[in-house]
């Protein structure tokens, strides 16, 4: 009993040991501070870079200055989620006491993770036979908000599934994955920037694997179900803003992977047509929004990137 108990305490600090976590905020509310306590628990350092958030949401940052192994690094403006991502990984990279990290781990401001969440990836990670080809584990993600109707409806599956991309918030990639292939895409400053990563890791011969028993709660938008004809729709309910950036950086990474990712890009473009339809038929401010994904289409043939003006 005392040695399974031991062995359990030697795995939990090696996993410790092993990952590291970056977290981008962006006028974050008083939530942060408890999403960040649940993933420092369980990693040796957490890395908070703010995008210029407003004075409210610095003063919950505060609060995590005294928490060991948190650093915060504060941006004057915001420079997008690409460079605030790649500023926590050179930090990671270029840390002297980091230097027996294996893993870091990428979280949203929002993102929730329960106090064995590294362990239970890093056990199910040991059970992969090729290990050397994969590049990113990936929990299974909840919504927030429909958490006990996703609860209900997740598969009882064991088995590490092998998937095309995932998201970025709650992912493992390898540290050495991003000194072979490269950091994010800060060009693309806020979305897709996960899908273009991963099909980037795809084209390297790396494998992204999703572990199913392990669930972390997330906001993909202020989401809204409906139904149709039977079917369950999901409205996100980006701003217009977004619908720019998704727009523009989905066309980029179009032209970036078609000859390679055919079979992704026909399901992508599936879900594309779904989730104009559900903008049309659902959402709010559907004028201003199909502006924008026509200025973003419209920037993706010129070659714009970086922030919108």
């Amino acid at each position: 009993m005392f040695g399974n108990l031991n062995a359990k305490k030697g795995f939990l600090h090696m996993v410790i040991n092993k990952v590291a976590s970056i977290m981008v905020t962006y006028h974050p509310d008083s939530d942060v501070v408890q999403n960040a306590k649940s993933i420092i628990q369980s990693c040796e350092r957490l890395v908070i870079i703010d995008n210029g958030s407003n004075a409210d949401s610095k003063a919950y940052l505060k609060e995590l200055e005294s928490e060991d192994r948190i650093i915060l690094i504060y941006n004057n403006e915001n420079k997008g989620l690409g460079f605030g991502l790649n500023a926590g990984i050179r930090y990671i990279l270029n840390a002297e006491d980091l230097q027996q990290i294996q893993w870091i781990a990428t979280f949203d401001q929002d993102s929730h993770v329960e106090p064995d969440y590294f362990t239970k990836i890093m056990l199910a990670y040991d059970t992969y036979q090729e290990k050397d080809k994969l590049a990113i584990l990936a929990p299974n993600w909840i919504e927030q908000k429909a958490k006990n109707e996703d609860a209900s409806n997740l598969e009882q599956s064991y088995e590490l599934q092998e998937q095309k991309t995932v998201i970025t918030s709650g992912s493992l990639v390898k540290k050495d994955v991003f000194q072979k292939i490269g950091l994010f895409e800060e060009s693309y400053f806020i979305d897709f920037l996960d899908i273009e990563f991963c099909l980037r890791a795809r084209s390297f011969g790396y494998k992204i694997v999703q572990v199913p028993q392990v669930t972390m709660l997330h906001n993909l938008g202020n989401t809204e179900r409906h139904k149709v004809l039977g079917s369950n729709l999901q409205a996100t309910n980006h701003n217009a803003i977004r619908r720019y950036y998704i727009t523009r950086n989905r066309l980029y990474t179009y032209k970036k992977y078609f000859r390679t990712e055919k079979e992704w890009m026909k399901e992508d473009m599936i879900a594309t047509a779904k989730e104009f339809l559900v903008i049309l038929l659902f959402e709010k401010n559907r004028l201003k929004k199909l502006g924008s994904i026509i200025k973003g289409t419209f920037d993706a043939l010129r070659g714009k990137t970086g922030p919108m003006i």
